[in-house]
């Protein structure tokens, strides 16, 4: 989520994982695919969504309350369709997954999370600090140490992570991918099942609105926005710094984004994606 604004700015760091060998925990997905782990807000158990894409810790207000949130001012953001949220932020006494620690954690208010009864969306905000891999294969969450680190660099591909840091507050991550052969800069986002382009590699593509195979779909986003998007299958989507990690024929949504395009979970699908952000690389196995 990119920031433009922010009432007010509260910097805390989570703990770093110091641990001699590395911690996995399971996750689980949805339907869709999402990741789905174990955490504590303060005291309370809660199951979240991890996403990558999401820029900061958002929780749903019910959870805020029993934990006594104090606000903390307001966040102005962008989501990838271009809306403007504001997003009320609220200092909790802790957020931890697994090993990862984060006192007087800032989070996010977000009433659509209780509608759908979720708790909360946990982000790679919080791991700075502490490289981590998602290994889908084994349906695992990984805390790397700097030896399984450094395996993971050996027996992997490396692409470089880009970031949008706001001030400590939201974080997105981008690298460098090739749609069919076209550059794009796009953010790595385990909040999305599939691939979503911009419009405009549509004519890059050859590909009309009105072509068989093209599906339009009208509606609207999750905040309530209107949406078109037109879904189509592309011929190859590829990391740039290493196109052998590559998703051939995939079926991708074409939308008017910000970005050039948002990379879902699909490519990462049997792979282990790890994301070392203290050395801003992105690691792929298979």
């Amino acid at each position: 989520m990119r920031s433009v604004s922010s009432a007010l700015l509260v910097f805390v760091l989570a703990v770093p994982v110091l641990a001699e060998q590395p911690t996995a925990i399971p996750f689980t997905t949805n339907p869709d695919g999402l990741v789905l782990v174990e955490a504590h807000a303060g005291d309370l158990p809660i199951q979240v969504i991890f996403d990558t894409g999401a820029g900061l810790d958002v929780l749903a207000p019910s959870i805020i309350e029993k934990l006594h949130g104090r606000p903390a001012g307001v966040f102005t953001g962008f989501r990838m369709t271009g809306e403007r949220p504001d997003v009320q932020l609220f200092i909790i006494p802790s957020i931890s997954v697994g090993p990862m620690v984060k006192h007087d954690a800032l989070v996010g208010s977000w009433d659509v999370l209780d509608k759908f009864q979720l708790a909360g969306i946990i982000s790679v905000n919080d791991f700075r600090s502490t490289p981590f891999t998602f290994d889908f294969a084994k349906k695992q969450l990984v805390f790397e140490t700097p030896k399984s680190l450094r395996a993971r660099r050996a027996a992997g591909a490396a692409s470089p992570l880009q970031f949008d840091d706001y001030r400590g507050i939201a974080l997105d991550l981008f690298s460098n991918f090739l749609i069919a052969g076209h550059p794009g800069r796009c953010e790595v986002d385990t909040g999305s099942p599939s691939a979503t382009l911009s419009t405009r590699y549509m004519s890059l593509l050859g590909i009309a609105t009105d072509a068989p195979g093209v599906q339009k779909e009208e509606g609207r986003t999750i905040t309530g926005a209107p949406e078109t998007k037109y879904r189509a299958t592309v011929p190859r989507l590829a990391l740039a710094s290493a196109p052998a990690v590559v998703q051939p024929s995939p079926a991708v949504a074409f939308s008017d984004i910000i970005y050039d395009c948002v990379v879902g979970v699909d490519f990462w699908r049997d792979r282990a994606l790890t994301f070392d952000t203290v050395h801003r690389n992105l690691i792929v196995s298979e």
